[in-house]
């Protein structure tokens, strides 16, 4: 049995609750049951040390968790006492202050709790911090979703550390695209926002997304993947919010395409996040909608370039569930449990 917490319930956890029961048969295949044993969200959770069934997480799926029976004022240090082996994170990343998330991740691998992660801001913040802790407790650190999620990009670039990168160059932000083109298209920058937020591509605030800190946070991650100690503070960021209109439209007539493009030297050790004009047959210039890219640069003058979609919620989800899986992995192999 593997249990399972659920720390955030909003469209990324609910779409990982459907995709566990969905697909719970190929842990139960590998000996493996799921078992949830909570579900917490900002102003409490449910928990049920034997478990909550398939039938009452999709009732709290459909329905919400806070008119669920059962639902009280539980918090994070309630749901570790039931001891759960694994916890799947899914809240909003907090750039500015680094809590409460960096206070959940410190506390679940403090008490020896494997985590999968969507949210970025751990591991922008303090990724050496949270790795070295994770080793030092013998607890799996899963975070494939936090950078191109529909794509395991992470995956690739754990593969290359045996290489020389020289530098990384990607557009890591899909609701800029979105933006961007419709400025393209005609709009007012104002109005393109607008219509983001309608078509609930953007966050209420997109200022994480437009002012650069999502793909900051992306790109620091990347780094430190490939042997960097940097944090989000050190990347130079400029906002697309700044840009006139009439600019954006005069680049396209001329043949290029402003893009928010995120940097990587690794050489130089540093990065980026700023407005950039590219030619629009180039791989960056080509990437619109819900597509992100990465053109990785090594030192023998090749490159690698990946193109693949991002969320939405279902595809991070999926690539969550592969995370579970591959701790699932870990375990069978290890003969035995995962410190949890």
């Amino acid at each position: 049995m593997i249990k399972i917490a659920l720390i955030g319930f909003g469209n990324v956890g609910k779409s990982f609750a459907r995709v566990l029961i969905n697909r719970a048969t190929e842990l139960t295949k590998l000996g493996l049951e799921p078992c949830v044993i909570g579900v917490l969200a900002s102003r409490g959770g449910l928990i049920n040390d034997n478990c909550i069934g398939g039938g009452t997480l999709m009732d709290l799926v459909n329905k919400g968790l806070y008119n669920a029976p059962g639902f009280k004022a539980v918090n994070l240090r309630d749901l570790i006492k039931l001891k759960p082996d694994i916890a799947v994170v899914s809240i909003p990343p907090s750039y500015r202050t680094g809590e409460p998330n960096l206070t959940i991740y410190r506390l679940l691998i403090s008490e020896g709790v494997s985590v999968i992660t969507a949210d970025k801001t751990g591991l922008a913040l303090a990724y050496w911090e949270l790795i070295n802790e994770s080793r030092a407790r013998g607890v799996f650190l899963g975070f494939t979703a936090t950078v191109m999620a529909g794509t395991p990009v992470i995956q690739l670039i754990k593969g290359l550390r045996g290489r020389v990168v020289e530098s990384i160059e990607g557009v890591l932000n899909a609701t800029s695209n979105y933006v961007l083109t419709l400025v393209e298209n005609g709009l007012t920058m104002s109005e393109a926002v607008k219509k983001a937020i309608e078509e609930k591509i953007a966050e209420p605030d997109p200022a994480i997304d437009l002012g650069g800190l999502d793909a900051a946070a992306k790109a620091t991650i990347l780094a430190n993947v490939l042997g960097l100690n940097v944090s989000l503070r050190d990347v130079n960021v400029q906002s697309l919010m700044s840009l006139k209109d009439d600019y954006i439209k005069e680049c396209a007539r001329r043949g290029v395409r402003v893009k928010q493009v995120a940097s990587i030297s690794l050489t130089s050790r540093v990065l980026s996040v700023k407005p950039m004009e590219v030619p629009t047959g180039s791989v960056l210039g080509s990437i619109t909608g819900n597509y992100n890219a990465l053109v990785i640069r090594l030192n023998d003058g090749k490159e690698i370039t990946v193109i693949g979609p991002t969320g939405p919620a279902e595809a991070t989800a999926e690539v969550m569930f592969s995370d579970l899986l591959e701790y699932a992995d870990l375990l069978l192999t290890m003969g035995k449990r995962i410190k949890g």
